[in-house]
């Protein structure tokens, strides 16, 4: 028998206290406590199991069923996903060491710097780096 507090004293689930349960089996979270299913986030947990290969396709099988209950959708994960500690990094947005330079020499924001990168050729962002800067780009 697991001893757990009252809703009122304990504190709140994030998803990935839910992804270690499932990867590791080592309680089943909601059966223990329904009352934490209203912190049970399918899309976050889905993102976190998709970066591993071998639960991609659960993940992606509960994508495609995002109306079921969240219970329902953790039991599913809880039960197939087989036992194994998962250490997968969070892909994260690779910064352009060339955003910054424009966004400074045109004074815009990213992202319309970001637009202005897209069109700009290769000779004129090796001009930016040497300092030259160039024209101007109309706004």
């Amino acid at each position: 028998m697991i001893w757990t507090y009252p809703m009122s004293m304990s504190k709140r689930l994030s998803p990935f206290d839910f992804v270690k349960s499932i990867n590791e089996k080592t309680e089943n979270l909601i059966q223990v406590q329904p009352e934490v299913e209203k912190d049970y986030l399918p899309y976050m947990v889905n993102r976190a199991l998709s970066f591993s290969p071998d639960t991609i396709l659960y993940a992606n099988s509960m994508n495609q069923r995002w109306t079921l209950d969240k219970k329902l959708q953790y039991d599913f994960l809880y039960g197939s996903v087989r036992r194994r500690r998962r250490y997968d990094k969070w892909m994260k947005r690779e910064e352009d060491e060339m955003l910054p330079l424009v966004m400074e020499l045109y004074q815009v924001n990213q992202r319309r710097a970001a637009e202005y990168l897209s069109l700009l050729t290769d000779e004129q962002k090796q001009q930016l780096r040497r300092g030259r800067g160039g024209d101007r780009i109309p706004k």
